[in-house]
Order: structure tokens, then C-alpha cells, then sequence
């Protein structure tokens, strides 16, 4: 044998060498990582489909998988109807070579995605076996039928050579097989079985067929060239898949989902896309009653695609699904190259300029969705990005060139659904937090908050059901809205008076008590709060921490607190308000004991200094008249201040006093009596009787009185009859009059509450003569009573006019001779002198 034959006999053996150890490694690191891998077991789907997809005749390609994964004949066949083979494929095939090109249309569109590299090794995950049958054709060759067995189940180096050998020596023969004469192009001529001989077959099979209902959508929505794909009990196309794509252009497009099985009706899978040339970005939605909803992106759905799913990719950084056929991804096709290196990488520049691209589509997604009143806008800004995920990127990059101006943008954008039910953004127009996340240790007390601020800050909360979600999103920039920051409102408020101002219609000691409530759920922070707080009212409305508070015992006189008040502790300040009765373990009391004791203590070191009994003068006076009052107990619990209480005497007192004591003796005297109640009883005797009232028109309108039998059923109220002269008398006339005079008072009344802006009288009704309901003061209800004051008096007798009254959301408005005008509490009480009046 010449040298040449044995080169060139040595160079076959050399290649046929280098395809079986490609294929043996390959392979082992595959049946290495199966089990452990949870991208590998889904591949094999893909790299069929996509190799099926480059051989579309026409532009179109349909796919069939048929799969039995438990019976005697388990296997799975995958068919479809694209071109024949070439002499090419088959041999790529047998030799697990790529005949990918990267050859791009006149768009730069790639017009193959791959072709049996070792991608289709993954296929033998499912059996090491696999049985080719299809049509070979080619220029100057006519159709024939082939069939081609790939076997790589071999252990050694020298099986794989073997088989690899055996598959080509198989075809060699091809051209003596007859003419395949019913040749049809577009039917399902090429199929792919794999026997499903052990477990693992099995498993890989199943994962493969449910990663096309996460993915599938999406590959149908990139990937033009897939008219449908079937397999067991699915049948999924894309709905009118020749509308044109616009670039720019919000579109939503509709994937049909049927069973093939015929149990189930169709469903219908939408997803919106927004493209820029090569690069679309996608997410799914729901549309119902002309809302658009957006859906979360699944777990298991890989973020990146090219064209098809690149597995592993299901925790990349992006709130969206991005495609773009041209991405360079990684060898097992589980990411794209984001990376910083020293040395250039065009693939790495390029792949980071598709996800700018995408980030710039992403914005206007955002734009478009929230100007139109998209729900569940939260979810566009789903992005926390893991460690584990940032490792695999330049970080200074994806922060600085994707992560900022996507926060920023999210900040000012209109995406928070509120409490109140409106849209606003996470910041106001000056950068300023508007919003306000509910943040704690357990979803319970997440809620708790919330439910404490949703009264107080409705427009400044995110909806209750957003909550949880909005937790899991929020970053440095948001505000949270911890149990500590709520504590931190009450403090600055400052007053319980302030707060429940700011709480409006919610009580504010209810409020109060609910608070406590969501701190007790979270013990630590309990602890921290009510330690360095002022959230507790003490009894003069003012908050303070719980350590400067005791508990009232409720035995203390307040008498006697108002006297030691004035002896210069206010012990008001250091009582916890009587209605916080929220549970606090170690919080101390103080009673009517320690009141007493202060008191003697206090006075007992100024009662000899004159100087300080000139100043604690009223206190003293309060305490001697509660002596006189109280004299008993006063004996028994101050005995010594009350044997020595003429101590508590000042000088000027002591004169005053005797002064008075001299001018009583001279009155008991001057009136031959012997005593203050003789006294007494001799000016009684002598003092004027009380002036009664004449009955006019003036005074019967004023009494709201329309008629002669209301007038004779009032004078059955003795204490009303005793106000008027019996000398007066009355006609039918003086209430044909009075009547005139109410009505005249409702109108003038009535027009003057028309030209006040908070009054509402719309749904105005009287209820009574002189009774009108239904009217709304600043969007509350309020009952007025009206009545004629022409005489400058008004005197309240029916009953509907006292229960009116007596309600919280009342008013009397009077017309007198100088105008209409509204009465308060505060003018009849300066008028009338009151000073003290019975509870």
C-alpha cells in the first residue's frame, strides 16, 4: 500500500476519531447532569422544533408530537412537514456536525436557527437509540425513502466509532433504494422515534412536553415560520399570524390553545409585544370588559429568547420576556454572554446592546400601559435582581445601563394601584415619596398596617391586594411603611387632639387601639417602639413614651388632682389616658393615695413659708373649700392639714376674711336674725318677682308655635306656662302671623345657606315646621333648626326640636332683625352666664 493511501486511510480514521469523542464527552456530561439539571431534561423539545423550523417550505412549518410515556410501546415520535433531507443533513446528522450557518435575510434575520450540532445530542436523553425515517432529495437526485438508525448508547470510545460507522455504511446504498414516486412536499414525511426504554427516558420526555405550555406561546409569538405545533391532547397556532407587525406599536396577539382530545373548549393566550427591528419584548395579559390586565411571568419561563427559549434564563433580571434572533447564547443555549472582559468580546457588546435596546421598548411598554389604565402595573416592575444572577453579568453595566433608568422611570410612572382606588407614582412631581409600602416581619403584620393607615393615607398606600406583591418588589428608593415609621406619625402629630384631625372620620382612641394591636403581632418591634416612642396619650392629650406614663387606678378625685395641679405637678401628664386599655405588663399606677400624699408632702414643706402660701394660693383655696365640702373624709385622709388648715391662711386672706366677718354680723344684726339661713329666707322674702313675658306674635314664632291647640297643649309644661303674664291672652290672628314670621325665617335662612359653599341642601327635607334634614355640610349629614329671633329670643319647646339637638351633627340658625345668623353652644353659653352645668 502506497503512502498516499495510507495518509489518507489515517486521516478518515483520524476524523471518524475526533466525531465519536466529541459525541462520547458530550453524552457523558449530559447523563451526568440529567438528574441534577433543571434545564436539560426540557431541551430536546426545542432543538427538534427549531431544526424543523429551518427547513419551513414556504414560510411555514407544522409540528406533531406523538408520545406514549407509560405504556408497553412507550416512545415518543416527533414529525413534521418540512423539506427532505440533503446528502448533507444525513451525514451531519450521523456526525452530530452544525450546518448552521448565521446567513441573515435582507432584514440581518438569521434564516437558520440550527441544524443537528450537538444540541440534538440532548435528544438522546430520551433514548440513546433513535430511528430517523424521511426523504432524501437533492439537485440531480430524486426523491427516496431512508431510514437511519443513530445509535450512542455505546460505552466506549470504539462503540460510538462503531456505530457512527455502521449509520453511514446504512445509507450508502441509497441510490439503489427506488424512486419515492408519491412524494408529497408539506406532508408530515420526516419523523424522529425514540424509544422510551428506562425512567430516565421517561422523565426527560414529560419535561419536555410541559415546557411547551410555558414556552410555547412565546415561540409561537417570535417565530413566524411555526404554523403549529401538536402533541398529546394540545394543539397550539398563532391566531391570524400574517397581520403585520408595526415597529413601535403596542400589539396583543392571540394564541390558540385547543384540546385535540375534544374535551375542553379552546383557550386563547395573550400576550402583548412591542418590537424595534430584530428585538421584541413581550409580557401576558388578560382582557375582559375592555379592561387589560397584565399577568405574572411564570417561574418557569425563561426570560431571554432566541427565537426559542433559552433555558435557564428564568431568573434574568428583566420584568418582561426579551427576543431577538441574533443574541449569541451560551453552548448549552442557558443564557446569552453579558460578561466584562479584559481582551474584546463582540459577543458580549452585542448581547448587551439588545438588552438596551430592550430596556428602551420596556419604557415605552410602561408608558403605553399605564396611560391606558393597565392593571397590575406592579408587575412591570418585578425586577430584583438575585446575586446568584448578578455574578453572570457585568454588574457595573446592567446597574448603570438597565437597572437605573428602569428605577427611575418606574418612580415617576403612575403604576401604584392605591387604597383609595386611584393611579399614582411611587414619588410626586419633586422626587418626594408618595407612596408608602406596608413592611413587616410576616404577611399579618403587613396587613395590620395597612389597616391601621388605609383610613389616614388612603391615596399613599397601595391596595390591600397589592400589598403582598408590592413587598416582594420594593427597593431603596421606595418608602416603607414599617410599625416604627407608623409610630413615628403618632409622635410627630404630637397631640391626640392633631391625630385625629388627621384621621377625620376614624376614632381616634379606636385608632389607637388597633395600632397597638399590629405592633403586639410583632414582639421585638413592640419592644423598640413603645421604648423610644411617644405614642401613648396621657389624660391632657399629649403623647408620651411608656415609661414617663402610669395607669389611672380610677379611686383619685379630681378635685383633689386639679389641687395638685395647681401645688405645680400635673399629674395629667403622667396618666395614660382611661381609654387605652391595650394590655402593658409593667406599667405602674397611681391612686387616690398617692394624690393625697403628693398634696401633704408638697404642702407640708411650703406651709410655713409665707411666700409660697401667697403662691399656691388658689391651690390652698380649692383645698379648704373641698375641706368644707368633704370635711369626713377630709379628717380621715389629711388628718394633720386638716387640724392645722387655718395654716393655709395668707396674710390677706386672714384680713379679708375678718373684714367679711364683721359686715356678716352686721347684716345678721341690721335683720334682727341670728344665722345665715335666717338670712336668707328675709331676702327671698323681699326680692322681686321674677318678670313674665307677654304673649305676642314675636314671642309664639319664637316658641315655633303655628296654631291655637299647639299653643294650649304647650301651657300643659307648667315650666313653660310660668314664663308668660296670665294677664295676656291670645287670637287666631297673633298665629296666622306667627306662621308668617316662620316662614319668612326658613327662606331667609335657606337662601342664606345657598350662597355658603360647604352647604349642600340638594336633598334637602323638612321633617318638621321648623326642622330641615337632609342637608350635607362638607360631605356630612347635618340637621338645622330653624327659628324666628325678632325679639331677640328664641325659647326651645317641641321635643323634635330638643332631639335634634341633642344629635352631634346639628344647628340653629335664627333670623333677627338685623340678619340671619347661626347660634352656637359657645354664644349661649356667654350670653346666658353659664358656667357650670350639670353632666
Amino acid at each position: 500500500m502506497s503512502f498516499k493511501s495510507q495518509f489518507s486511510a489515517s486521516q478518515d480514521k483520524a476524523h471518524n476519531r475526533n466525531i465519536a469523542t466529541k459525541i462520547h464527552e458530550e453524552l457523558a456530561k449530559l447523563r451526568a447532569g440529567v438528574d441534577a439539571s433543571p434545564t436539560t431534561p426540557r431541551r430536546w423539545v426545542w432543538e427538534l422544533i427549531q431544526n424543523a423550523k429551518d427547513v419551513n417550505i414556504g414560510g411555514r412549518v407544522r409540528v406533531r408530537i406523538e408520545a406514549d410515556l407509560g405504556g408497553s410501546d412507550a416512545h415518543v415520535t416527533f414529525k413534521h412537514n418540512g423539506g427532505a433531507f440533503s446528502a448533507e443533513n444525513i451525514r451531519f446528522l450521523i456526525e452530530q456536525v452544525s450546518s448552521k450557518d448565521r446567513t441573515s435575510d435582507s432584514d440581518g434575520r438569521p434564516t437558520t436557527t440550527g441544524r443537528f450540532g450537538t444540541g440534538f445530542l440532548t435528544t438522546h436523553l430520551l433514548s440513546e437509540r433513535v430511528l430517523v425515517k424521511g426523504v432524501a432529495a437533492g439537485k440531480g437526485f430524486t426523491p427516496r425513502k431512508f431510514k437511519l438508525s443513530l445509535d450512542r448508547s455505546g460505552a466506549e470510545l470504539q462503540d460510538i466509532i462503531d456505530a457512527v460507522q455502521a449509520a453511514k455504511d446504512s445509507i450508502l446504498d441509497l441510490d439503489e433504494e427506488p424512486e419515492h414516486a408519491g412524494y408529497v412536499p408539506g406532508r408530515f414525511n420526516t419523523a424522529f422515534r425514540y424509544e422510551l426504554a428506562d425512567k430516565t427516558g421517561r422523565k426527560v420526555a414529560s419535561a419536555g412536553l410541559a415546557d411547551l405550555d410555558v414556552c410555547l406561546p412565546y415561540t409561537l409569538a417570535f417565530v413566524r415560520e411555526i404554523d403549529s405545533v401538536e402533541y398529546p391532547n394540545h394543539r397550539q397556532s398563532l391566531q391570524d399570524p400574517d397581520d403585520e407587525r408595526l415597529d413601535g406599536e403596542v400589539q396583543i396577539l392571540s394564541v390558540i390553545i385547543e384540546d385535540t382530545g375534544g374535551v375542553a373548549d379552546p383557550e386563547v393566550s395573550l400576550i402583548a409585544v412591542l418590537s424595534s427591528g430584530l428585538t421584541t419584548i413581550a409580557v401576558p395579559v388578560k382582557q375582559s370588559a375592555g379592561v387589560t390586565r397584565i399577568l405574572p411571568l411564570g417561574s418557569e419561563l425563561p426570560r431571554l429568547f432566541c427565537d426559542f427559549p433559552l433555558l435557564g434564563t428564568e431568573s434574568f433580571p428583566f420584568p418582561v420576556v426579551v427576543n431577538n434572533p441574533t443574541f449569541n447564547p451560551t453552548e448549552p443555549r442557558d443564557g446569552v454572554f453579558l460578561t466584562k472582559t479584559d481582551r474584546p468580546f463582540p459577543q458580549s457588546d452585542h448581547n448587551k446592546r439588545i438588552v438596551d435596546e430592550a430596556l428602551g421598548l420596556y419604557l415605552s411598554l410602561l408608558e403605553y400601559a399605564s396611560g391606558n389604565n393597565w392593571q397590575h402595573l406592579h408587575l412591570l416592575a418585578a425586577v430584583k435582581p438575585d446575586p446568584a444572577e448578578l455574578a453572570k453579568l457585568d454588574q457595573h453595566w446592567y446597574k448603570t445601563t438597565i437597572l437605573k433608568p428602569m428605577r427611575d422611570t418606574l418612580l415617576r410612572t403612575k403604576i401604584v394601584r392605591t387604597a383609595a382606588g386611584t393611579l399614582a407614582p411611587i414619588h410626586s412631581a419633586g422626587g418626594q415619596g408618595n407612596i408608602w409600602f406596608p413592611t413587616g416581619t410576616t404577611e399579618k403584620v403587613r396587613r395590620a398596617i395597612w389597616k391601621c393607615c388605609s383610613t389616614w393615607i388612603p391615596e399613599q398606600l397601595p391596595a390591600l391586594s397589592d400589598v403582598e406583591v408590592w413587598h416582594e418588589i420594593i427597593w431603596q428608593e421606595c418608602d416603607k411603611l414599617t410599625l416604627d415609621q407608623v409610630a413615628a406619625f403618632i409622635e410627630e402629630a404630637d397631640t391626640i387632639e392633631k391625630l385625629a384631625s388627621e384621621l377625620q372620620d376614624k376614632d381616634v382612641h379606636e385608632w389607637l387601639l388597633e395600632f397597638y394591636a399590629a405592633l403586639k403581632l410583632d414582639e421585638p418591634a413592640f419592644q423598640t417602639v413603645v421604648n423610644k416612642r411617644r405614642i401613648f396619650p396621657n389624660q391632657n392629650g399629649t403623647f408620651k413614651r411608656k415609661a414617663d406614663l402610669f395607669r389611672d387606678a380610677g379611686d383619685m378625685d379630681a378635685t383633689l388632682i386639679e389641687v395638685l395641679t395647681l401645688l405645680g405637678t400635673d399629674l395629667r401628664e403622667q396618666l395614660l389616658d382611661a381609654e387605652i386599655t391595650t394590655d402593658l405588663d409593667d406599667l405602674s399606677q397611681r391612686d387616690g393615695a398617692f394624690v393625697v400624699k403628693e398634696i401633704t408632702a408638697t404642702i407640708g414643706k411650703n406651709i410655713n413659708d409665707r411666700a409660697a402660701t401667697k403662691r399656691f394660693r388658689l391651690a390652698f383655696a380649692k383645698l379648704l373649700r373641698w375641706f368644707r365640702e368633704h370635711a369626713t373624709r377630709a379628717k380621715k385622709l389629711f388628718p394633720m392639714l386638716y387640724e392645722q388648715k387655718h395654716l393655709l391662711y395668707d396674710d390677706e386672706e386672714i384680713l379679708s376674711n375678718i373684714a367679711r366677718a364683721e359686715e356678716l354680723e352686721e347684716l345678721l344684726t341690721e335683720f334682727n336674725v341670728t344665722d345665715v339661713h335666717e338670712l336668707r329666707a328675709v331676702i327671698e322674702k323681699h326680692a322681686p318677682a321674677p318678670r313674665l313675658l307677654p304673649v305676642t306674635e314675636q314671642i309664639i314664632a319664637s316658641l315655633g308655635i303655628t296654631s291655637v291647640e299647639e299653643w294650649t297643649k304647650a301651657l300643659e309644661d307648667e315650666n313653660l306656662a310660668a314664663l308668660f303674664s296670665h294677664n295676656s291672652t291670645t287670637t287666631p290672628d297673633m298665629f296666622v302671623y306667627a306662621q308668617t314670621l316662620i316662614q319668612k325665617t326658613k327662606q331667609r335662612v335657606i337662601a342664606h345657606l345657598s350662597t355658603l359653599d360647604e352647604y349642600d341642601l340638594t336633598a334637602m327635607d323638612e321633617t318638621a315646621v321648623t326642622v330641615l334634614a337632609g342637608v350635607k355640610k362638607n360631605d356630612r349629614d347635618l340637621t338645622i333648626v330653624v327659628r324666628p329671633a325678632y325679639d331677640e329670643t328664641v325659647i326651645i319647646y317641641y321635643q323634635s326640636e330638643r332631639d335634634v339637638l341633642d344629635f352631634e351633627d346639628h344647628e340653629l340658625w335664627v333670623d333677627t332683625a338685623k340678619g340671619v345668623r347661626r347660634i352656637t353652644f359657645g354664644h349661649i353659653l356667654k350670653k346666658t352666664d353659664i358656667r357650670r352645668f350639670p353632666i
